[in-house]
């Protein structure tokens, strides 16, 4: 009897699984996004609900950090408001909605340019057509996102990472072609991936079902560590009122912002340009600029390294700017998080001269190698002057109204006939 109900459970198993096998890859584009965890990470654009089929064509993939995905407070209330369904949340499902077009995003939270631009669009197209029944097209565009906040400090702690031996060595002795020698055999090691070919690869259904539940509460438990309304560090002020910081022995009022004609307070700790040294003084004193350098370096070489693998694709760089270069500042100095994400006091126009000069940093590596230069900032502003795009939880990401706001300026470079390449200004 035991044995008779062993076999029938087994079997009962069996039949499961191979109706699982059956139907799980027909319906991977309609499973709720709350579920989207449980697919394997390099298959997720499949689950993406921002175009027709489940497999995009004549697509528009974004690619760079959490802002190509669609991070922020948006998506967090998406998360726990919806169980079922694939509400919008992002920029690829505004630009889809607008154009017609379908939208990807091959981005990864918290990757710098390496691996937002390149390990991780080419791994992920790589991978999905490497299993049975798949085949994915290269993409028609580009939209490559670089952040002001945060790509820069992401970069170097990449190179400090890989590359130091030691703790107590300084990134500013790596030298650029270790670094040269490094990312060509990191690129290497990407288009010589050996994927599984056993049939274990091609169960997805199992996989997910075994591994996804731990995938999922990884997941869960991240989108539940909101920051908290802790001091100044996301809270808006009244009216008038901001943030104060001793400076030369004089109490100065910081972080104020014009909107609606009116003054106000923005979160201390809001993320910033990095800190660029600007004079002679600051030359001598240390090596940021080499460090920003070689940082600069790996966005270059990781962008020039994804044209090659899709060398007929046309490609854009949407640069983002920083929380702190998105809002008209009044105040004379401003509390931000600066070069290595560290808190700093500086002035307001010392900030905008780094942001200006970053900006035009990027913008000549895009002009050099003929993509386009897309600068959001014009745009933010406009929409800052009437109301907030960060928050009001995090305020490292945008909020629904600025992807609203970044969509629109996005879509319009596909609803126009010409195909020119585009190189906005870096204007504050």
């Amino acid at each position: 009897m035991i044995k008779k109900n062993l076999m029938l459970l087994l079997s009962s198993i069996f039949l499961i699984m191979a109706f699982g096998e059956w139907l799980f890859p027909k319906f991977i584009g309609k499973l709720p996004l709350r579920l989207y965890g449980l697919i394997d990470k390099d298959l997720r654009v499949l689950a993406q609900s921002s175009k027709k089929n489940q497999l995009p064509k004549d697509y528009i993939a974004l690619t760079g950090d959490s802002y190509a995905i669609g991070a922020g407070d948006w998506l967090n209330e998406v998360r726990k408001s919806n169980f079922f369904g694939s509400p919008d949340y992002s920029a690829a499902h505004l630009i889809h909605k607008k154009t017609g077009i379908d939208v990807i995003s091959f981005a990864r939270a918290g990757a710098g340019s390496f691996d937002g631009i390149w390990s991780e669009p080419v791994s992920q197209f790589l991978y999905i057509n490497s299993i049975r029944d798949y085949k994915l097209s290269p993409p028609k565009h580009l939209l490559i996102f670089f952040y002001e906040g945060n790509d820069i400090y992401d970069n170097i702690q990449f190179l400090r990472d890989n590359l130091l031996e030691t703790e107590k060595e300084q990134a500013e002795r790596i030298e650029l072609k270790k670094i040269q020698d490094f990312l060509n055999a990191e690129f290497e090691k990407v288009l010589n991936r050996q994927f599984d070919n056993s049939i274990w690869k091609n169960m997805l259904f199992t996989r997910s079902i075994l591994h996804g539940i731990s995938n999922l509460a990884e997941e869960w438990g991240l989108s539940n560590k909101q920051p908290k309304n802790k001091g100044l560090y996301n809270k808006v002020m009244p009216e008038g009122k901001g943030a104060f910081a001793l400076i030369d022995g004089k109490k100065v009022q910081l972080n104020l912002a014009m909107m609606n004609g009116k003054k106000v307070g923005l979160p201390t700790h809001l993320q910033g340009p990095p800190s660029f040294a600007l004079n002679n003084e600051e030359r001598v004193a240390g090596s940021k600029d080499n460090l920003i350098g070689l940082s600069v370096n790996v966005f270059e070489q990781s962008l020039v390294r994804l044209a090659s693998f899709f060398p007929q694709v046309k490609i854009k760089i949407i640069y983002i700017p920083s929380p702190v270069s998105s809002y008209k500042m009044v105040s004379s100095h401003i509390h931000f998080r600066g070069f290595m994400q560290d808190i700093d006091v500086m002035e307001t126009i010392e900030i905008e001269k780094r942001h200006i000069k970053l900006c035009n940093t990027i913008k000549r590596v895009t002009r050099n190698h003929n993509f386009s230069f897309v600068n959001s900032t014009k745009s933010l502003k406009k929409a800052t002057s009437t109301g907030f795009v960060h928050g009001p939880i995090d305020w490292d990401h945008f909020n629904k109204r600025r992807y609203q706001v970044l969509s629109e300026d996005l879509a319009e470079l596909f609803l126009q006939t010409d195909e020119s390449i585009r190189i906005d200004n870096c204007v504050y």
